[in-house]
Parts: C-alpha cells; sequence; structure tokens
C-alpha cells in the first residue's frame, strides 16, 4: 500500500490514523461554563489573573495528576451577552466576535506561554474550535457581511443547521474556509497549540473537518469530535443519511471519515442510568477495537454538568449532569476502560475528587491500558460490574470492581491499588 500523503487533496475521507494521539492519553477538560460570570469560588470575578495565568500556575500539578492533554476552551474573542429567568452570561467563547486571540479566559501571549509549559512538562494542548456559528448580531463590518454567502441563512449548511441557521456560516465557502484556517495557523504555529476538539459537529460536513486538518502544516496530535445527534428523523445530519439510525454507527462512522476520536455519547448515556451493569453499552466497552480506540469518556463536561456556582449563572447548564452518588463509580470506570478518558476540571479541582482521579490514573499507567486495550466482562458471574482489563501486551493487567463482590484476581502477582469502600476495588498486575 502506497504510504499515506497528508498533503494531497485527494483524501475525503481523511486517514484514519491521522488525529488520534498515541492511545495511552488521558484529556483534562481544563475549564467550565461559569467561569467568566460574576463572583463564585470557581469563577475569575475580582481576581487579578486571567484563566490561562491560573492554569499556568497549576501546570506541576496537572502533571502529577497523570494527564497527557489539556483541553482548552474556545480561544477566539467573545464579547457577546445574554439575560434569561434572572439570569446573564456572555464571553464563553461560544458566540466569538472575531478571531482576536485576546479573549476572556487570557491574551495571546498568556495562552502561548501556558501552552509552552504545558509542552515542557510532556502535554499537549487541544482548543474548542466552534466553527459553524458565531454572533451574528456583531457582523455588519466584518469580512463575512450579514446577510451573505458565507452564512447559512436559508439552508446552505454543509451538515445540518444549528439554532436553524440563524447563526450559522457556511464552512466550505472558500473565504470562510481560508479564514479558518489562517486562525488554526495561527494557533498551531504561534501558540503552539496540538490539536483540536470540534464543537456540536453538525452545521458542517466532514469534507470541511478533513480539509481544515490536511491543510495545517503543523500535524495535529489529537482531534475530537462532538457528535450528538438524538434525532433519527432529521434529513439534513449527513452522519444520518451515511450511517443510518444507529448511533454508534454514526459516532464511529464519523470519527472514521475524519481521521478523529469523538466524544463517546454511548458511555455518557449509560452514566445517566446511574446503573453500573449498563455502562458496558458504552463505545469503550465494545467488543469492537475500533470503537474503543476512537472512544472519548467522560463523567461530565461544561454542557452536562455543573459549573461552580456564580449568582449570574447558577450551578452552570446541566444539561445532562451525572446522577448524585454516581460520579465516583462513574470515574473508576472510565479511568480502568479502553478509550480515552476525560477528567472535567470541578470534579478534579473543585469538587474533591482530584485524589481519587490521580490514585486511578496511577493504576491505568501501571497496567498500561491503552485506548483499544481488550477486556473480560465478570459480570455475569458477580453482582455489579467487574471485569479484566488487557495492557499493551495484550495481558491481563488491570482488575475492577464497582459495587461488584467480585474479590478481585486470586493469582499471584496481583495487588489492589485503590479501593473506595462500598464504591469500587481496582488491582494491577503489573509487567514482570
Amino acid at each position: 500500500m502506497a504510504k499515506y500523503d497528508r498533503r494531497r487533496t485527494d483524501h475525503i475521507p481523511c486517514h484514519p490514523e491521522i488525529a488520534r494521539g498515541d492511545a495511552r492519553d488521558v484529556i483534562l477538560q481544563a475549564f467550565h461554563w461559569n467561569l467568566v460570570k460574576s463572583q463564585g469560588t470557581g469563577t475569575m470575578d475580582g481576581r487579578d489573573q486571567s484563566w490561562y495565568a491560573v492554569l499556568l500556575e497549576h501546570v506541576p500539578r496537572i502533571a502529577a495528576m497523570g494527564v497527557t492533554v489539556v483541553y482548552l476552551p474556545p480561544p477566539w474573542r467573545d464579547d457577546s451577552t445574554w439575560s434569561s429567568d434572572g439570569k446573564h452570561g456572555g464571553g464563553e467563547g461560544y458566540f466569538w466576535h472575531d478571531f482576536d486571540l485576546d479573549s476572556r479566559y487570557g491574551t495571546k501571549e498568556e495562552l502561548t506561554a501556558l501552552v509552552a509549559a504545558l509542552h515542557a512538562r510532556g502535554i499537549h494542548s487541544i482548543v474548542d474550535l466552534v466553527v459553524n456559528h458565531r454572533n451574528h448580531q456583531r457582523m455588519q463590518a466584518d469580512v463575512w457581511p450579514y446577510p451573505g454567502p458565507a452564512w447559512a441563512v436559508g439552508g446552505n449548511d454543509t451538515g445540518g443547521s444549528f439554532e436553524k441557521g440563524a447563526f450559522d456560516v457556511v464552512l466550505n465557502h472558500p473565504d470562510v474556509q481560508a479564514a479558518f484556517l489562517r486562525a488554526m495557523v495561527e494557533l498551531t504555529d504561534e501558540c503552539g497549540v496540538d490539536g483540536w476538539r470540534w464543537d456540536f459537529v453538525w452545521g458542517y460536513g466532514v469534507d470541511e473537518v478533513c480539509a481544515l486538518i490536511r491543510d495545517t502544516p503543523k500535524i495535529e496530535y489529537l482531534s475530537v469530535g462532538e457528535y450528538w445527534q438524538g434525532d433519527v428523523s432529521r434529513f439534513d445530519d449527513r452522519m444520518i443519511q451515511r450511517y443510518g439510525p444507529d448511533e454508534r454507527a454514526r459516532i464511529v462512522g464519523w470519527a472514521r471519515d475524519t481521521g478523529s476520536c469523538a466524544l463517546d455519547i454511548r458511555t455518557k448515556a449509560a452514566i445517566q442510568t446511574g446503573d453500573v451493569r449498563n455502562l458496558r453499552q458504552g463505545l469503550c466497552a465494545s467488543r469492537r477495537a475500533e470503537d474503543r480506540r476512537v472512544s472519548v469518556t467522560y463523567v461530565d463536561n461544561h454542557d452536562t454538568g455543573a459549573s461552580p456556582y456564580s449568582p449570574a449563572n447558577g450551578w452552570g447548564q446541566q444539561h445532562w449532569p451525572c446522577p448524585l452518588g454516581f460520579k465516583s463509580k462513574a470515574y473508576a470506570f472510565i479511568l480502568s476502560m479502553p478509550g480515552t478518558p476525560m477528567i472535567y476540571w470541578p470534579d478534579a479541582f473543585d469538587w474533591g475528587h482530584g485524589e481519587e482521579i490521580t490514585q486511578l490514573l496511577a493504576a491505568r499507567r501501571a497496567a498500561r491500558i491503552v485506548a483499544n486495550s481488550d477486556w473480560v466482562d465478570l459480570s455475569d458471574t458477580y453482582d455489579g460490574l467487574c471485569g479484566l482489563v488487557h495492557g499493551v501486551d495484550q495481558r491481563p493487567r488491570l482488575a475492577f470492581a464497582i459495587a461488584s463482590s467480585y474479590p478481585g484476581p486470586q493469582e499471584a502477582g496481583w495487588r489492589e491499588m485503590v479501593h473506595a469502600p462500598g464504591e469500587y476495588r481496582i488491582w494491577v498486575r503489573e509487567p514482570g
């Protein structure tokens, strides 16, 4: 087979291994929804530092936790405002104004210094790319006049509309594609960013994602897409057109077509049931190695979970928060299983789960688990959820019992590394 050349223009879909890390990654989502709101212990209100500067101070602690990739908020300037039901906010980065990197989270210089400090510790960085919509109310003097051919008003989206298309840009328009490419090159070449988290991946198609990944001179380390489509009747969703109603096929198909990873919505849905046995329904638990390899698992994020309290916006969005009392079990699962786990900043740094996450990650490293590791489900023999996960050498290296009476492996060489009474137990058999 001829060697793949990522600079050729006829490789769409992308090559399936273009931007998936090294299979050993652990991601930290280093922001939440209320950061730029008023007051609250977890917000930036009243501080004389930017969020990038705060993160810079946390780099040693982030490294000690065992994180290999830091996922940063949308980097472009957002001076939007909103108010609803007595709450108010704006500036989160998702209705951004222009490509100026001096944002609510800090300056371009501070972002560059943060990325350099992460690199010095062997940690990669990705930023949240919001490419299908902008704050159209501020675009009158923009390079993309509104309304106009660069805007999807009237149904010109390439992959399904966001918010009825009122804010959507046409990502395959030459001017739009060129502007995004310039902005991404600035992030990679001038700031040192290593890859992307693609926000809400409809409103644009896989071809546009492939073109942007292909055309950045720096080869991305990791690319992660948020494909989440619960309405299988949407005629304008390209993944439904291509892969049909099966959610697994659509998520994995998006990842395959773009050469990226994808958020494991199926594991998140299983977490929401609060039943540990349902966790086997996630992509990371699939018998298909490809499913496990592309899966990015998470317990909560800035959309689904709570954020530290702010008088301006309460406890954040909370669209789909992890059930109360289930968070420790959920982290024990995603940090023990195949896939690429992603930790939510407030869980690790605001709400007291940091130490157990660090211990769970130490067990994961000791067992040398990788994203496409195989695993053996023992739950039909015991209650709760329990199993054996293989290391990179394809031998059982980690055993877990989550709300289970499973006593752990009985042969020599295994040792218990983490025990949260009433929650879970983790054993590791290190190579040797």
